[in-house]
């Protein structure tokens, strides 16, 4: 191998992994899914507790499981569709494995407190904390990947989820506390994904 072709060869392979840092993020179409469910479910949530809506206890539990099925079939149609340009770079596979974490911790979180209603004195209150949780763990996922990226207005999304962790605690057994959390969950999922998707649809 001559000189020039070594140095060829070095510039292509300095080109793909430059291309791979910068790679736009593929996980914007999921967020945006998660979050109209979530905002949605959330609001539901606050209508059924507030009489809003006309429907017994019971229909908190079926709407919570809709939310689920919902999310797990739509992630599994996004997944077969997402763009695999990219798909391996740094800051997506940070950003897919930071998330599925957070998403572990949260379903451990949930088996808990529902261990916890059956086998122990929990009360349903106890769910409350599964927002004011998931709005934290959401924060550290964002503040993780805009740390371990190129990507820094993702601090932005961080500090709003940690200010919807505060501000759904501060209001913790409140009869809108489930709408506050509807509202947090549009401006720190639907909104930051949709600026993803922007950016993926421009690169």
């Amino acid at each position: 191998m001559t000189s020039q072709q070594a140095i060829e060869d070095i510039n292509y392979a300095t080109g793909i992994a430059k291309s791979a840092k910068e790679s736009p993020l593929v996980g914007g179409p999921f967020g945006l899914m998660w979050g109209v469910l979530l905002s949605t479910t959330l609001c539901s949530h606050w209508a059924i507790v507030t009489g809003q809506i006309a429907a017994q206890a019971p229909a908190l539990g079926y709407l919570w499981v809709a939310f689920a099925i919902l999310g797990s079939v739509g992630s599994a149609i996004l997944g077969s569709r997402v763009k695999r340009s990219g798909i391996h770079s740094t800051a997506n596979k940070v950003e897919q494995s930071v998330w599925i974490m957070f998403s572990i911790m949260l379903g451990c979180l949930w088996i808990g407190v529902t261990s916890s209603m059956i086998f122990g004195s929990g009360t349903a209150a106890l769910f409350d904390f599964i927002p004011i949780v998931g709005f934290g763990g959401q924060g550290l996922a964002y503040g993780v990947t805009a740390r371990t990226s190129h990507y820094k207005w993702m601090y932005y999304p961080a500090a709003a989820s940690f200010a919807a962790s505060i501000a759904c605690l501060t209001v913790f057994g409140e009869s809108h506390f489930y709408l506050i959390a509807a509202i947090f969950a549009f401006i720190t999922v639907v909104l930051p994904s949709l600026k993803t998707m922007r950016a993926e649809h421009v690169a």
